[in-house]
């Protein structure tokens, strides 16, 4: 399999081929899959929940399935005799690293996500700027990693636990990012 080039550092991650990198260089691409992960959507849904047209979301779908970001699941009864196709996330892209295409399409939904945030729906805002050797910012960034991919597991678990009676629970996005601080403005 051919890899992308320029790919960036992701601890534990694989690089993506180029074609997983095509398929998740989109803020499109980005957001179905986002959007499919807690359940299986359909065409039309996902058309509405991103405000595009079912034809753009059939074209962005058939590359996050051939890549493997999405399955479809079994069709589903729809309006006036119709079949629906739902597809759902594999959670495969919590698996490869990022490119600088898919870095730039992950910044643009997160930013529109956290901007279209009310502010009681914000559980924790906060920004450090830290100042640290190469080698235990290296170990900072693992640590944050293994804290993701810990409750990312447990995550699943609740999940695939499907349990509609749990009320308690709680769906979030969080929003990590490390980069170099820029210089002052102005």
């Amino acid at each position: 399999m051919a890899q992308a080039d320029e790919s960036t550092d992701h601890p534990g991650r694989r690089a993506p081929t180029a074609a997983e990198a095509r398929a998740l260089g989109h803020p499109t691409r980005l957001r179905i899959v986002f959007a499919c992960r807690e359940r299986a959507r359909t065409n039309k849904e996902l058309a509405q929940l991103t405000g595009t047209t079912p034809g753009t979301i059939h074209y962005h779908l058939r590359a996050l399935v051939e890549e493997g970001f999405l399955v479809a699941e079994e069709p589903r009864p729809g309006p006036r005799g119709s079949r629906e196709q739902p597809y759902r996330a594999t959670g495969k892209t919590w698996e490869v690293g990022g490119t600088p295409s898919t870095g730039q399409a992950l910044r643009q939904v997160a930013t529109e996500e956290l901007l279209a945030a009310a502010d009681d729906d914000v559980f924790g805002l906060s920004r450090l700027g830290l100042t640290l050797p190469r080698d235990e910012l290296e170990r900072f960034s693992a640590r944050l990693q293994e804290l993701l991919d810990e409750t990312k597991a447990r995550s699943q678990q609740l999940l695939d636990a499907a349990d509609p009676a749990r009320d308690d629970l709680e769906s979030v996005t969080v929003l990590l990012a490390v980069h170099r601080q820029l210089p002052p403005t102005g």
